[in-house]
């Protein structure tokens, strides 16, 4: 790829993008699928609803998931992108993990967002709540066009390798 870098780091760090949008892209896919099989089995009548009761639980605890899982994606996306203050006190921590350290983040708050999204669809899948089901969608659909993985995030390995 990059002849200037013998040392085979902009492979690195194209095997590590390649990685980490090959994991943002099956994220996407499986929580709309899981999403659409969870339509069609409520739409079908294959699944019966849960008591009121029961149902307003259910929501009080996505509203819960949705919360933690989008705050645990925003921190671990923002470690993804940048430093962290302990890396730039100690760049070469952040060297030695090289890019596949920013495709481990990516993928932890790839994890928190798929959370969110697997929750609300069998929240949806129980309670018929739509709303619920669309909100789930869309954070999970959000937060992979926002971190979705870019070049710049992992060209910064390129520039100082360690020794």
């Amino acid at each position: 790829m990059n002849e200037a870098n013998p040392g085979g780091g902009s492979a690195e760090v194209g095997q590590a993008l390649k990685s980490a949008r090959i994991v943002c892209g099956a994220l996407v896919a499986a929580v709309l699928i899981y999403a659409v099989v969870a339509w069609y089995l409520r739409r079908s009548g294959g699944v019966g609803a849960v008591d009121p009761g029961a149902a307003d639980v259910l929501k009080q605890i996505f509203v819960a998931v949705m919360l933690i899982g989008v705050l645990g994606w925003m921190v671990i996306w923002g470690r993804a992108r940048a430093p962290t203050p302990s890396t730039v006190a100690r760049p070469e921590e952040e060297l030695r993990k090289g890019p596949r350290g920013v495709t481990s983040r990516l993928i932890a708050g790839y994890a928190f967002l798929e959370a969110v999204g697997l929750i609300g669809t069998t929240v949806y899948l129980l309670t018929g709540s739509i709303g619920v089901l669309a909100v789930a969608v869309a954070i999970v659909l959000l937060g992979a066009a926002l971190s979705y993985p870019r070049d710049e995030w992992f060209q910064r390995f390129l520039v100082h390798r360690p020794v």
